[in-house]
């Protein structure tokens, strides 16, 4: 059997359980022996997991033992060639894949396979993700062309972005470099990822353009180009309502439209900004005072917890974290015109505010959010609002 990256991280996404962060850290080598090597039919190196790595419910419980020993039979291998010298380490969270490598100095990097429903929540937030663990400020949208790369991934092309540290953020001795890589994979989006000791990070990154080389991405090689992969991964809208303001999406009948996006009336004097990475539609709002950024998105399940993406948020404008029991004073209601009802919040920053909602709907979680000079979306607060409402899935 052939398994390309889509098949498999479809297969492995579902059996993660969770979704723990994303962070920087300095794995400790393991006490047990380490995993045995073993090949599979196309030649691809995969490796079998050691007794640390069952889940603990596979030791409880005569049916919980069963489906996790069916899982770990199940489970396929990767498509990918695993480089020398990679240590696998346990899939956690929202991970597919993880492997570490470590110095006797302590020096080390984690190298991770994530992937994510939808548009992953567009492609600065996930830089701007990054950036913050290594101790960078903020990128702009203006930033990001500057900073990728266009770089081969089986027979395709696609994003990467290399980020180094300027502050020692790894146990307070060492600066962090991160390479990160974006491939729009079906439904979904996978980030192949190396962090960690700069100079490791560094030495490892011959390692790290080989791994991405190896991924078998399936037949066609036209899936995509350095400008599709730069500009999007996922498509705009296209129906006419929502490329001119103050129209209704057609609709075939009460619910979403063809294009698999929710109806929605847009608000008179939005722009259609076309094509963004990792969405599933964006408006810019012109203002002289600074235009407002309207992004649409979706994630598999709940999208890495409501608390976590409300604080991820808060971050971006310079708002310190809400702990769990004050979530529910910040933020309030909000209902669709097709009955769904979702979260809202209004994170208004010293130079920056974010309104945003978040509806929860079946297996995946709707994200719809307007990034503007506070001035700006205070002016365009009520209007976002009635989009939000307006919104049939």
């Amino acid at each position: 059997m052939r398994f390309t990256v889509v098949t498999v991280v479809s297969a492995l996404a579902w059996m993660a359980v969770g979704c723990g962060k994303d962070e920087v850290r300095v794995y400790q080598a393991p006490q047990d022996a380490p995993p045995v090597a073993a090949a599979n039919p196309q030649g691809k190196t995969t490796q079998t997991p050691s007794a640390s790595e069952v889940p603990e419910s596979a030791a409880s419980g005569s049916s919980s033992s069963a489906r996790s020993e069916s899982s770990a039979s199940e489970r396929p291998a990767v498509p990918w060639t695993v480089p020398a010298g990679w240590e696998e380490k346990p899939a956690s969270g929202m991970r597919v894949a993880s492997y570490g490598v470590k110095r006797p100095d302590g020096r080390s990097v984690d190298i991770s396979v994530v992937a994510m429903g939808g548009g992953a929540g567009g492609e600065l937030e996930n830089v701007n993700r990054w950036r913050d663990q290594i101790g960078l400020e903020p990128a702009t949208e203006a930033d990001l062309a500057g900073l990728r790369s266009i770089i081969p991934a089986g027979n395709r092309q696609v994003v990467m972005y290399q980020l180094d540290g300027k502050k020692a953020v790894l146990d307070g001795k060492y600066p962090a470099r991160t390479l990160a890589a974006i491939m729009p994979a079906g439904e979904m989006t996978v980030f192949f990822k190396i962090t960690g000791e700069s100079a490791l990070v560094a030495e490892q990154k011959p390692q790290f353009l080989a791994w991405l080389k190896s991924v078998d991405t399936g037949g066609g090689g036209g899936e995509s180009t350095p400008e599709a992969s730069a500009s999007s991964s996922a498509p705009a809208p296209a129906s006419p309502a929502a490329v001119s303001g103050g129209s209704e999406r057609a609709s075939g009948g009460g619910g979403g439209g063809a294009d698999g996006l929710p109806n929605w009336q847009v608000p008179s004097g939005w722009k259609a900004a076309g094509p963004k990475p990792m969405r599933l539609a964006s408006f810019d709002i012109p203002d002289a005072a600074g235009n407002g950024d309207v992004s649409i998105s979706k994630l598999s399940g709940n999208g890495g917890g409501l608390l976590a993406n409300v604080n991820r948020w808060r971050g971006q404008v310079g708002l310190a974290p809400l702990e769990a029991g004050a979530l529910a004073a910040n933020s309030k209601t909000v209902a669709t015109a097709g009955g769904d009802s979702g979260t809202w919040v209004e994170l208004v920053g010293t130079e920056k505010t974010i309104l945003g909602a978040i509806v929860a709907r079946g297996e995946v979680s709707w994200f719809f959010k307007l990034t503007a000079p506070s001035a700006v979306a205070a002016q365009n607060r009520e209007t976002f609002e009635q989009f939000v409402r307006s919104i049939r899935f």
